[in-house]
C-alpha cells in the first residue's frame, strides 16, 4: 500500500483508467452522442478523471504536504499562471507551431499540396482547451511528480504517457467523439497512440525545466488541442515523425538530468 504524505503515482495511474473507462463504458452503453442530455454528464466525468483522482488522492493524504497541505492548495498552486515566467509562454507557443506547421510543410513538399487552416467544430476546439488541459493537473502535476521521485526523470515520463494513451482507448468507441473518427486499428489509430507516447519527453521537459510549475504543461496541453482543430492535419506519419525529432532533440539536450530522479541535482 502507499505511503500517507507522499504521492501514491501508481495508485494515481490505475485509478484514472479505472475511473475513466467506467463512466466512458456507461457512455458507450447509454447508445446516444457523447455529448447528448443526459450521457453528457458521464463523458464529462469520465473526461475529468484525471483531474478528479488526483484530488481525491491529495485530499485523502497521498500526497507531499510540503508541497501542498491540502487539494485547494494543489488546485490553486498548478493553475497559478503568475508561476510561470513570461519566456515559458514564448517557449510553449514555438513548441506547439512547431509541431502543427512543420508537417503540413513537409506534407506539402513530398506529397499533394494542403492548405494551412482547416477549423474544426467549435465544440471540440472548447472540449479539447478545457478537458485537455485540465487532465495535466493529473498527469503531470500528480502522477509525473510522484514517479520521477522514484524513477529517472525519462522513464517516468514514459511510464505516464502508457497510462494517458491506453485512458484514450474508449473514446474510439463513442459515437460522435474526434476518436471515433479515425477509427480503430486504422494508421491515424496507432499514430495517435504513438504521438502521445514518443511526446512523453517533451512533456517532461517543459515541467522540470520550468522548476516544475504545472501551468506550463496545462497551456501546452490545451494550446496542443486548439492548435489541432484549427490547423490542416498532415499525413499522420510525417506528424510523429516531427514529433520523434523534436522529443529526440530535447532528451538530448538534457539527457544529463532527465536521466536522474528529481531529489538530485541537475
Amino acid at each position: 500500500m502507499p505511503e500517507k504524505n507522499k504521492p501514491a503515482p501508481w495508485l494515481y495511474l490505475i485509478g484514472t483508467v479505472v475511473w475513466t473507462w467506467t463512466f466512458f463504458a456507461l457512455t458507450f452503453f447509454t447508445g446516444q452522442s457523447y455529448l447528448q442530455f443526459p450521457t453528457v454528464l458521464l463523458s464529462l466525468a469520465g473526461g475529468f478523471g484525471p483531474l478528479f483522482v488526483s484530488l481525491i488522492l491529495v485530499k485523502t493524504g497521498y500526497w507531499d504536504k510540503s508541497l501542498d497541505a491540502t487539494a485547494f492548495q494543489f488546485m490553486r498552486r498548478v493553475l497559478n499562471p503568475l508561476t510561470l515566467k513570461f519566456r515559458w509562454y514564448l517557449y510553449v507557443i514555438l513548441l506547439v507551431l512547431i509541431l502543427r506547421i512543420t508537417p503540413i510543410l513537409l506534407h506539402n513538399l513530398f506529397l499533394n499540396g494542403k492548405d494551412l487552416f482547416d477549423i474544426g467544430p467549435f465544440i471540440f476546439i472548447l472540449i479539447g482547451i478545457i478537458i485537455g488541459g485540465m487532465e495535466e493537473i493529473g498527469w503531470r502535476a500528480y502522477a509525473l511528480e510522484g514517479l520521477q521521485r522514484k524513477v529517472p526523470i525519462i522513464l517516468a515520463s514514459f511510464m505516464v504517457s502508457f497510462f494517458w494513451a491506453a485512458w484514450h482507448l474508449p473514446l474510439f468507441f463513442m459515437e460522435g467523439t474526434y476518436q471515433s473518427q479515425l477509427g480503430v486499428g486504422t494508421t491515424p489509430f496507432w499514430t495517435f497512440h504513438f504521438s502521445i507516447i514518443i511526446g512523453a519527453p517533451i512533456y517532461a521537459w517543459l515541467y522540470n525545466k520550468s522548476g516544475r510549475i504545472a501551468f506550463v504543461v496545462i497551456i501546452y496541453h490545451a494550446l496542443g488541442n486548439f492548435s489541432g482543430e484549427i490547423f490542416t492535419n498532415a499525413f499522420p506519419l510525417i506528424n510523429s515523425g516531427v514529433e520523434i525529432v523534436l522529443a529526440l532533440l530535447l532528451t538530448t539536450y538534457s539527457w544529463k538530468w532527465m536521466k536522474k530522479k528529481v531529489d538530485l541535482e541537475f
